[in-house]
């Protein structure tokens, strides 16, 4: 049950984690940040024989975190209020969404909140400053339990005693119902006509899974859409000494789950989109659902851990030896697939359906190092075939592959690499740099056509693609 909210201000000592006002240029482009710590207390559930959650443990004490990001110009907001959990895989807060969309968002004049999802980023937040994420509590109310089994093998979601993620649940839900109100002390009650879109990225995307999966309601909805993105078919766990649940059929028993009233669509690069086995696209009125998957891509990329120069200081390098850093410009579809979400749910406009990535089935495991049943299909330059295309995969200047590896034969099978064409190899395909972008551009303008790129991100789309060609030796 929510019972506070209080405002952290900023000071010359002392600022948010993963602030964006600077990096962002807040000031240039009329936004404003504000943090706050969000209290009340939150029951701890188990799933029980029917499927529901059943409380193990009632009104355990919490404080979690909330960076609101909103147009300063209350006339500038679009209505959408974009509500991210924050990804706590390094065990550190990291705003992937918006590092991926922001510039749409801030375009839009859309309001976008990111709240703390786990326990596990508390001592980065007090090594961060201690005094000013003192008050931040995420402690287990039932410290004896003891996780089952095979917990070590958890991986991401691993256990940690001192804390319980099991309280994010009433967190999430305290949270969305105080973005609604229309007073108190919710901290956008001046900006009307708010609709809310619930967001998350890799293991966020879990938390969506599960929310979905025992916590939504139909009668009383609580978000407008979803989008989960760079996610597999897996349930966060209720609580912190319970297992994460493998879902089968592609994350869709009996169509509750990844699917609802309210629009789903859940985005995956190739990192992913093997081990997903979404069924395919949905439009019955009680089950919305998309599928979108972007070629070329992995489920890290140079933009989101090197290039948005972000204060958190984790995964900023590459540490492969062959290849590049895949920087693939995937953040064009991520735009289009919010804008259809927004669309989708707001005005009743479906959105476009998109083309898998093709695969084909592997006997036993993938090839891939990633895992899954599935290889994906590659075309004569080694790229993956089907899926969302921009023109940087119909006209490659490069080889993209989903993983990486180190020199001592060490495989990141989350951060990718790029082997750009030889100039010799360029100038045989594509004549010259004038040529090219005209290639380029007419292959925008078509994937404007389907949807899948705005126009607003059209030019700076051409301008980056044509000045990789150029980089890699297309004159």
């Amino acid at each position: 049950m929510f019972k506070q909210l209080t405002y952290v201000p900023v000071s010359a000592d002392s600022i948010p984690f993963a602030a964006a006002a600077e990096i962002c240029r807040f000031d240039e482009i009329g936004y404003a940040e504000d943090e706050y710590f969000m209290s009340g207390t939150a029951n701890i559930y188990a799933e029980s024989e029917s499927g529901k959650p059943e409380t193990i443990s009632s009104d355990a004490p919490y404080t979690t975190r909330l960076l609101v990001r909103r147009p300063k110009d209350i006339t500038r907001f679009s209505g959408n209020v974009v509500l991210e959990i924050l990804n706590a895989t390094a065990n550190v807060d990291i705003d992937r969404m918006w590092v991926n969309s922001w510039q749409f968002f801030t375009r839009q004049g859309d309001i976008y909140v990111g709240i703390t999802s786990k326990g596990h980023v508390v001592d980065s937040l007090l090594s961060f400053d201690a005094k000013r994420y003192a008050p931040i509590n995420w402690a287990n109310p039932m410290p004896d339990r003891t996780p089952p089994s095979g917990s070590e093998d958890w991986g991401i979601l691993s256990f940690l005693p001192q804390f319980e993620s099991g309280l994010f649940w009433d967190m999430l839900t305290d949270c969305a119902k105080l973005l609604r109100d229309t007073n108190g002390l919710n901290p956008i009650r001046d900006y009307p006509n708010r609709h809310i879109f619930l967001t998350g990225w890799s293991q966020s995307g879990f938390y969506i899974a599960r929310y979905l999966k025992n916590f939504y309601d139909p009668s009383s909805p609580l978000f407008d859409g979803y989008l989960s993105a760079g996610s597999w078919a897996i349930c966060a766990p209720l609580n912190a000494c319970e297992a994460p649940v493998k879902l089968s059929n592609g994350c869709m028993p009996q169509g509750s789950v990844m699917g609802g009233a309210e629009p789903v669509i859940a985005v995956n690069t190739e990192s992913e989109n093997r081990s997903v086995f979404w069924y395919g696209d949905f439009d019955e009125p009680d089950f919305k659902f998309r599928t979108y998957q972007i070629p070329a891509c992995s489920h890290d990329t140079k933009y989101n851990l090197m290039g948005y120069c972000s204060p958190i200081g984790v995964f900023n390098r590459y540490s492969g030896v062959d290849g590049d850093p895949l920087d693939y410009p995937c953040e064009v579809i991520f735009n289009a697939a919010f804008y259809h979400l927004y669309a989708w749910a707001r005005h009743g406009i479906p959105a476009p359906h998109a083309p898998k990535i093709e695969t084909r089935m592997a006997f036993g495991r993938s090839t891939d190092p990633m895992g899954g049943y599935a290889d994906n299909v590659r075309d004569v330059f080694g790229n993956a075939k089907g899926g969302i295309r921009t023109p940087a995969v119909d006209f490659p200047t490069g080889k993209y592959t989903s993983f990486s590896v180190n020199k001592d034969g060490v495989v990141n099978p989350m951060f990718g690499k790029v082997n750009p064409f030889p100039p010799e190899l360029l100038k045989q395909l594509y004549d010259n740099l004038e040529n090219y972008r005209a290639l380029v551009t007419a292959s925008a303008y078509d994937m404007i056509a389907k949807g899948f790129m705005l126009p607003e991100d059209k030019e700076a789309f051409i301008e980056r693609v044509v000045v990789t060609a150029h980089e890699r030796g297309l004159e």
